[in-house]
C-alpha cells in the first residue's frame, strides 16, 4: 500500500498529473506524469472499464499496481505527480509482469534512478 504522502487524492492534481508533459507508454500500462515542487512522487490509477467490465477485475489490477509503485519508491525521483493508466490486456497481466512494465516505463520517463547493487 502507498503511504498517504505517495498518493494523488483530488481531481485538479489528477487532472494536472494526465496533462502532464512526461509520457511513456508500454504494451499494459502508460504513464503520464507531471512535475511539482513536493518532496516525495505522488501517484494515481486509471483503470477504465475498457480493460474489464468486471469491478473485481478492475481492482485487482489496482492494487497490483500500487504494490508494484510501492515496491520502486525508494528509486522514483521525488517531486513528480504520476497517473498510470491501464490498457486492455492488463487483466491478464500477473503481478510481477505488471511490475516489470512499471518499472520499464518508469525508466523510459527518465523518472526511476538505476538499481544499486
Amino acid at each position: 500500500m502507498l503511504p498517504p504522502e505517495n498518493r494523488l487524492k483530488k481531481e485538479k492534481e489528477i487532472k494536472r498529473a494526465l496533462a502532464g508533459k512526461i509520457a511513456a507508454g508500454g504494451a499494459a500500462l502508460s504513464l503520464r506524469a507531471a512535475a511539482t515542487d513536493l518532496p516525495a512522487a505522488r501517484f494515481c490509477f486509471v483503470v477504465s472499464k475498457r480493460v474489464s467490465k468486471k469491478a473485481p477485475a478492475r481492482n485487482l489490477v489496482k492494487r497490483r499496481l500500487r504494490a508494484a509503485a510501492a515496491a520502486l519508491m525508494g528509486r522514483i525521483t521525488p517531486g513528480f505527480d504520476c497517473a498510470v493508466i491501464a490498457r486492455p490486456g492488463a487483466e491478464k497481466k500477473t503481478y510481477r509482469e505488471l511490475a516489470a512494465e512499471m518499472e520499464k516505463i518508469l525508466a523510459k520517463s527518465r523518472l526511476l534512478a538505476p538499481q544499486s547493487l
